[in-house]
């Protein structure tokens, strides 16, 4: 009898925490069909300040949640140029401070690149960040690139 009392007393914690896990907790209210559907998001969340820079021009990236969930991003990114019609990654010999930046729904967040630190040659251009969507209801995630094209001219 001694042995069998702890694995009863087992089954039974496991069999309650299944059972509150399944039912919801009781945290919401709300069913599946009522709970928001994941945000829907703007083709591309990233703009910049402009379209043609010189190599010793300062970027001004601004990402914009036009979504009803959270994003959050950081000061990474990656850099590509185009040749022969194909993306090529351009190292970016930079360091980035590890902040998670979350920008709110119905806000904005700009970062500024100065492209002397980068040595860029005269070129067309794509910057691309991660942007990770996170929905308010369920906090499901996923991630998606913020990018946009620019030329360095001179």
């Amino acid at each position: 009898m001694r042995k069998v009392l702890p694995v009863l007393l087992i089954f039974l914690l496991i069999s309650v925490g299944y059972h509150l896990a399944s039912s919801g907790n009781g945290t919401s209210d709300l069913s599946p069909k009522d709970e928001p559907a994941v945000t829907t998001l703007p083709e591309n969340p990233m703009k910049l300040d402009k379209t043609v820079y010189s190599p010793n021009d300062t970027m001004v990236m601004t990402i914009t949640n036009n979504g009803n969930a959270n994003f959050t991003t950081g000061y990474a990114f990656k850099l590509y140029k185009l040749e022969n019609g194909t993306w090529k990654e351009v190292p970016v010999n930079l360091m980035f401070i590890e902040i998670a930046i979350i920008i709110e729904p119905g806000k904005s967040w700009e970062q500024r690149v100065k492209l002397s630190s980068l040595n860029l040659k005269p070129g067309h251009y794509k910057i691309e960040k991660t942007v990770v969507v996170t929905e308010p209801v369920n906090k499901m995630s996923m991630g998606i690139k913020a990018w946009a094209e620019f030329d360095v001219r001179g």
